[in-house]
């Protein structure tokens, strides 16, 4: 699934989209289409759009690091906060994200998941052509384990806890770390 990056242009600006991040999710759900992955990936020209689901259990965090198995070499053995992934022909952007996060995790607890805004950073080689779709999914519990060991490890972090594993964080994930978790205030 991508955008033209012209018709979404217009919005960037900052790296995480909150003010107009509703348009930006309109546009996407008028205007995606799709094309071949390999294409996308070599081609500015389109936003490849990307669900990147964030989970957290009140001030704890499931963080991932990525091994040498995953798809995408670019982020091989680093940290991240989100869970995500490309979009196929035939899903959503929310069909997408729920496939996404079958595969990747399990949640055996009951959440609320929430949007929270759009990721555009071009200031990486993977940013370039992607453009993420960020919610938080608030798990009840803990209830939550990664499915796809061989390609990656998880393990629940305080917040307070997370400041120091930022420099290993994946580009997005600092983002998110910047931008939602590191200015919450003390209730959420």
């Amino acid at each position: 699934m991508v955008v033209e990056r012209k018709d979404v242009a217009h919005f960037f600006g900052d790296k995480f989209i909150r003010a107009t991040a509703d348009e930006v999710l309109y546009l996407i759900s008028t205007r995606h289409f799709f094309i071949d992955r390999d294409v996308a990936e070599a081609s500015p020209q389109y936003k490849q759009v990307i669900p990147y689901v964030v989970i957290r259990c009140g001030d704890d965090y499931l963080v991932l690091e990525r091994t040498a198995k995953q798809t995408e070499a670019r982020l091989h053995h680093k940290v991240s906060l989100g869970i995500g992934g490309h979009i196929n022909p035939g899903h959503t952007l929310l069909e997408g994200l729920e496939k996404e996060l079958g595969e990747e995790v399990h949640v055996e607890t009951d959440f609320k998941l929430d949007f929270a805004g759009i990721i555009n950073d071009d200031s990486t080689e993977v940013g370039t052509v992607h453009l993420g779709a960020v919610y938080v999914l608030e798990a009840a519990t803990r209830g939550v384990r990664v499915r796809e060991t061989e390609k990656m490890t998880g393990a629940w972090t305080s917040r307070a806890a997370l400041a120091p594993l930022r420099e290993r964080m994946e580009t997005w994930s600092q983002i998110v770390y910047d931008e939602i978790i590191r200015t919450m205030n003390d209730e959420g």
